[in-house]
């Protein structure tokens, strides 16, 4: 196989600050990770993606508020509310709990379509039933809330999610303590954060300090947390359709080419991955035509729900000009891609059209 290269080649900025306006206010977005004192947004650099595993210092950074420093040795987890007996466990504790290991593929809600808020690590913790069993939630119990300790400088209200008990519950979901086989960095949530696989990033709150069982979904009163719905435009002269966000949807992205990249030779070696949330990707397909005609990827990593695959196409150029690349990804449950944002979208989450890459071969 021939070599060639983008001349767009680009590589994370670890020494960035710009500005970047949402609905719920403005959030810094800096390279300067470790004890950040702003919130944090820093993309994985797809370019670099050579491993299954994404190394933790590459690892996508989205922070709603300033990082909290948290002493291990004062923290504590607490589990109460609608309960029949509440707990609490120090770090210590929590560490010789029974333990899993899981590899996860996390997505943020707004990662663009040619975005980098998406990376993939194994994480080690407990399981989350096994909390909230021995806690035994109340008859009738229908939620969980996750209490993080980042919070509002303005408010001084603290992060939360609210989860149905049945996600809380599941199997694979867990309270995780380590990424990839080491201690949590402060960034990525130290001590304890939760990994709810399959769901967008905003719902496993990092820096955990409190589990708290409902019996009824609370208002949003007493957290600082952005609400995560998706809008849709009704064509009926009806209130826009909100619902809630949660699952993550079947996506796939290019690693190689980049956008703009100019090519020398006849062959060239295609590479991205594929995620599908709470499902695994069945079927990837590479287009070289803009979409007139697209053929079967190769998976170089294995097919398991909640993280990502690895996929590669070797790519046999007939002639040289423009090209449009677009790529797409199937489930195990028949969701396809579809080729464009709906039109009816009114929000910023959940892009997962086909991604296009346009390059020249010279």
């Amino acid at each position: 196989m021939e070599s060639v290269r983008s001349t767009q080649i680009s590589r994370r900025e670890f020494v960035a600050t710009i500005c970047w306006s949402f609905g719920s206010g403005w959030f810094a977005v800096s390279g300067k990770l470790e004890g950040a004192e702003e919130p944090v947004i820093s993309n994985f650099d797809f370019s670099l993606l050579d491993s299954y595993l994404t190394p933790n210092d590459l690892f996508f950074v989205r922070t709603h508020f300033a990082t909290p420093q948290i002493d291990e040795k004062s923290w504590t987890l607490a589990i109460e509310g609608a309960v029949g007996h509440a707990l609490e466990f120090s770090y210590h504790e929590l560490i010789q709990l029974p333990q899993i290991k899981l590899p996860v593929t996390l997505e943020c809600a707004e990662n663009p379509i040619d975005g980098g808020l998406v990376s993939t690590a194994e994480w080690t913790g407990v399981p989350f039933q096994w909390l909230l069993r021995r806690a035994e939630p109340a008859t009738g119990t229908k939620y969980i809330r996750l209490w993080g300790a980042d919070r509002d400088p303005q408010s001084k209200r603290f992060y939360s999610r609210v989860i149905p008990i049945e996600k809380a519950m599941h199997t694979d979901s867990l309270v995780a303590y380590q990424m990839n086989g080491q201690a949590l960095s402060a960034t990525h949530g130290f001590p304890a954060r939760v990994i709810l696989p399959g769901w967008y990033g905003m719902d496993s709150v990092k820096w955990l300090k409190k589990i708290e069982a409902l019996s009824s979904e609370p208002d949003n009163e007493g957290s600082s947390a952005p609400s995560y719905y998706s809008r849709t435009k009704q064509t009926s002269g009806a209130d826009d359709l909100r619902k809630p966000i949660s699952a993550m949807n079947v996506r796939s992205a290019f690693a190689r080419p980049l956008e703009g990249a100019i090519l020398v030779g006849k062959r060239f070696l295609v590479r991205g991955a594929a995620w599908a949330g709470e499902n695994a990707v069945k079927h990837e397909e590479v287009s070289t035509t803009g979409g007139n005609t697209g053929e079967p990827a190769t998976m170089t990593s294995p097919k398991r729900r909640y993280a990502w695959v690895l996929w590669e196409y070797e790519w046999n150029i007939a002639k040289p000009g423009e090209y449009c690349l677009m790529v797409r990804a199937e489930d195990d449950q028949g969701r396809r891609q579809p080729a464009n944002r709906s039109e009816g979208r009114m929000d910023r989450y959940e892009q997962n059209h086909y991604q296009q890459v346009r390059c020249l071969i010279v």
